[in-house]
Order: structure tokens, then C-alpha cells, then sequence
């Protein structure tokens, strides 16, 4: 079966190897991109979290085989393993900020609710002249300065703006997926052991009785919860697990659509594109051959 081609990269065209010594790294969309010709292949950052603000111009991006219209107020959340590219209009600008997930230890560790929320890829909207535009533009800023400048304390200082970067897109995704104040903690706790436990097991097709079992919780009382801080229902966060990595083999390996399907888990290649058709509105070759 043939492997993936998607590059692994520590920062966009520098090897694995080339790791950067800073709790962040900060620079200009214009800095990495220009070079490039404003064209950023298919790879993935294994052990990074990345942020970015589009402040000027844009265009599109690809997100684990997704597109996304970019414009200024643009905001990417990318965790580890998100297979991105970037097609920017020429002159666009803003920030991309990088902290590897132990630079961020300290926020997951005080608040358990930050690694689910940061825990899937998301494409989100800031106004440009809203309050919130404002306050993540002026933290890069002031973050940038910090970067390239040799002050005392800086590893200490770089560390606190991933932690101020990071809990700014904490509270967008929190605001995105309308989390319930009543009863959040226990069930966020019981969310995000869902979560952890789809990414593991989404190839095997367990029931969703197994899951709710396996958590000590009930089958309603698990959908309730997803449906309260994801917006929707348990077997939905399965299904779009599983729609992720068919659009991920299908958009960047060259597997037959029958290999894809069984890589998956699904014993009938025919049912497989069906439930991919059913959800993404296209069949898997036609999803393929769309530029």
C-alpha cells in the first residue's frame, strides 16, 4: 500500500532536525511566504501548534484535505499532525506563531479544558476593528518584538506569549462551539476522554455503546454532552473523525479509493463511498478530481 509523500517539517522547509530553541517562534506570513512564491506546499508540523492572523490581503488554504477561503481577520488554529498548505494572494501579511505542545504545558496543566479545545484544526473569523481582532493583533506584535530582540529573561518571556497566543484561540474555540457553563468541567473531562479515545480507535468501528462503556457513561448522557460543548452529537464526532483521514488520503497519497476504505476499517469499499458521498456531497473520486 503506498506510504504518504506529505512532508513532516519542525518550520516550513527546514528538516526535523532544525528545531527551533525558543517556548515560541514568531514572524510575518510575508517573511516565509514570499520566499516561496506565495505558495506553501502539503506538510505537517508532528509536535507544533501554530497560530496565525491574516491582517492583509489573503486567499486559501487546504486543512486536512478541506478548503478555506482566507481575508484579513482570518485565524487558523493548526495542532500537531494537520496536513496544511497555503495558496496567499501576493502581499499578504500578518503572523504565524509556532510553540512546540511542552512550551504549553503550563496551560494544559491548569486548565484541562485547553488541550481538547486546542486538540482539532479550525478556521475561525476576527473582525478586523473588533476587540478581539485587536487583542490577538497587538499580542503577535508585541510577541514579534520580544522574538527579535536579545533581552534578559527572553525563553521566559516567549513562554508567556505562547501561553497569552494559545489562550486567545482557547477562548475563540470556547466562544465557536458555545460551551455550557452548567456542569462544564465534569463534562468537558468526559468530552475530551471521548475525543482522546476516537483518535485511537476510529479504524476499528466501535459502537458507540462500546465507547460510552468504556468511559463509565451513559450512550445519552455522552451524545448530551458533545452535543452541549461541540455542537454536535457523539456519533458525529466518529463520523467526522473518520471523514478527516478519507479526506487526507484522498487529497494527498495516491491510494485506490478500495485501499483507502479498508485502511479505514470498512469491509465494502461501495459502503464506504457511500458514507462519504453522504456527508461531503461529492463521491470519493469526484472529492479527488476537485482542484
Amino acid at each position: 500500500m503506498p506510504g504518504r509523500s506529505v512532508p513532516a517539517y519542525w518550520l516550513y522547509g527546514e528538516r526535523l532536525t532544525d528545531r527551533f530553541p525558543d517556548a515560541l517562534h514568531i514572524e510575518p506570513i510575508v517573511a516565509r511566504s514570499s520566499l516561496h512564491g506565495w505558495t506553501i506546499q502539503p506538510h505537517l508540523h508532528h509536535d507544533l501548534f501554530q497560530f496565525f492572523l491574516v491582517t492583509e490581503g489573503g486567499g486559501r488554504t487546504r486543512v486536512d484535505g478541506r478548503e478555506h477561503q482566507l481575508t484579513p481577520g482570518s485565524v487558523l488554529l493548526l495542532p500537531p499532525s494537520t496536513i496544511h498548505e497555503f495558496a496567499f494572494l501576493d502581499d499578504t501579511n500578518g503572523f504565524v506563531a509556532s510553540a512546540a505542545a511542552t512550551s504549553l504545558k503550563r496551560l494544559f496543566g491548569n486548565e484541562p479544558e485547553a488541550h481538547a479545545l486546542l486538540g482539532a484544526a479550525a478556521v475561525l473569523h476576527a473582525p478586523v476593528g473588533s476587540a478581539q481582532f485587536a487583542a490577538l493583533d497587538a499580542t503577535m506584535r508585541l510577541a514579534m518584538s520580544e522574538f527579535a530582540a536579545n533581552l534578559p529573561m527572553r525563553e521566559f518571556s516567549l513562554g508567556a506569549y505562547a501561553d497569552l497566543i494559545a489562550s486567545w484561540f482557547v477562548r475563540a474555540m470556547r466562544g465557536a462551539r458555545a460551551v455550557a457553563e452548567p456542569a462544564r468541567d465534569a463534562r468537558a473531562e468526559l468530552v475530551r476522554r471521548f475525543v482522546e479515545r476516537v483518535e485511537t480507535r476510529f479504524q476499528h468501528h466501535d459502537a458507540l455503546t462500546d465507547y460510552a462503556r468504556a468511559l463509565g457513561a451513559s450512550v445519552p448522557h455522552l451524545s448530551r454532552s458533545c452535543r452541549e460543548l461541540l455542537g454536535h452529537s457523539a456519533a458525529r464526532v466518529i463520523q467526522d473523525r473518520l471523514m478527516i483521514e478519507a479526506r487526507r488520503d484522498l487529497v494527498y497519497t495516491a491510494m485506490t479509493i478500495s485501499q483507502i476504505s479498508f485502511r479505514l476499517g470498512f469491509s465494502d469499499p461501495a459502503y464506504f463511498s457511500r458514507f462519504f458521498a453522504k456527508r461531503a456531497g461529492l463521491s470519493p473520486s469526484d472529492y479527488r478530481a476537485t482542484p
